[in-house]
C-alpha cells in the first residue's frame, strides 16, 4: 500500500466526517489544513515530484470529493473499502489516526451531531474489528 492510497482514503473519510451534516463550514476546511500542519506531516517522509509533502494528498482527496459533490455514504464506503482491502498493511499507528482526525474533525464546528456520531460508531467498530484480526494473524 502507497501512502497516496492510505491519504485518498483519509481524505474521502475527512470529507464524509464534514458533509454529514449536509455543508462544509469554513472551520472544518480550517480544522482540516490544521490536523495535516499538526498531525501528519512530521510523520511523513515521502514526497512528490515538486517536493510537497504526501500528506498533503488527504487534503486534495477533499477537496476532489467536495468538488465532485459525493455523497457522505459512497464516501464513507470507499474509506472503509480501503481498510477491508489493505487490512493486513495498515497498522495500529494509522488505524488509530484515522480515528482521532475523524473525531477531531466531528467536534469542531457545533460538536457532534447524531449522524456524525452514527458514522463514528461504525467506523470504530470497524477499525476494532481490523485491528482484534491483526491480533490473530
Amino acid at each position: 500500500m502507497s501512502t497516496e492510497l492510505f491519504y485518498t482514503a483519509l481524505g474521502k473519510l475527512l470529507y464524509a466526517v464534514a458533509i454529514a451534516d449536509d455543508s462544509i463550514s469554513k472551520k472544518e476546511k480550517q480544522t482540516i489544513s490544521n490536523l495535516i500542519s499538526e498531525r501528519l506531516l512530521q510523520k511523513e517522509k515521502d514526497t512528490d515530484q515538486y517536493g510537497t509533502n504526501n500528506a498533503w494528498i488527504t487534503q486534495f482527496s477533499f477537496e476532489t470529493s467536495e468538488a465532485m459533490s459525493l455523497k457522505e455514504e459512497e464516501a464513507f464506503e470507499n474509506f472503509l473499502e480501503f481498510t477491508h482491502e489493505y487490512r493486513n498493511e495498515l497498522n495500529e499507528y494509522e488505524l488509530g489516526l484515522c480515528l482521532k482526525l475523524a473525531e477531531h474533525l466531528s467536534d469542531a464546528y457545533y460538536h457532534v451531531n447524531n449522524k456524525e456520531n452514527k458514522m463514528l460508531i461504525e467506523l470504530r467498530a470497524n477499525l476494532l474489528s481490523l485491528q482484534a484480526s491483526q491480533l490473530i494473524f
